[in-house]
């Protein structure tokens, strides 16, 4: 079974004709400030991926909103604005989401998304 978890849109690396990639996640820590949660390139119809793109546009970004390595090189950074759900199988702290996949956009606001608490696989 896998866990499911809502994350800010905080990036994306460009897919193909001009449709979102990856996109790089994100979520407020205890102390409320907005860290990395990982990465999700799975579980997009082609669709989707054209909805995202016009969704984001408009909202880019110069820096990144959120602490990065220099593995995030050529993402398009946005402001925190869109939230999505995820399912993944597994999430450790300062690691991230693993086996990450999309599950659509939810319409809560940004400022209220958390890390997941469920340090570890996922239950089931």
């Amino acid at each position: 079974m896998r866990a499911t978890t809502e994350a800010v849109i905080v990036g994306a690396f460009a897919g193909h004709r001009g449709e979102v990639g990856t996109l790089v996640l994100a979520a407020h820590d205890e102390a409320g400030q907005l860290v990395l949660l990982g990465q999700v390139g799975t579980g997009f119809s082609g669709a989707e991926r054209r909805r995202l793109a016009t969704l984001l546009a408009g909202t880019e970004v110069s820096a990144p909103p959120v602490a990065v390595g220099a593995s995030m090189s050529g993402v398009q950074w946005f402001k925190p604005r869109y939230v999505g759900e995820v399912a993944y199988r597994e999430y450790h702290a300062g690691k991230g989401l693993r086996h990450a996949s999309w599950k659509g956009l939810r319409s809560e606001p940004a400022s209220g998304v958390c890390l997941p608490r469920d340090a570890g696989a996922a239950p089931g």
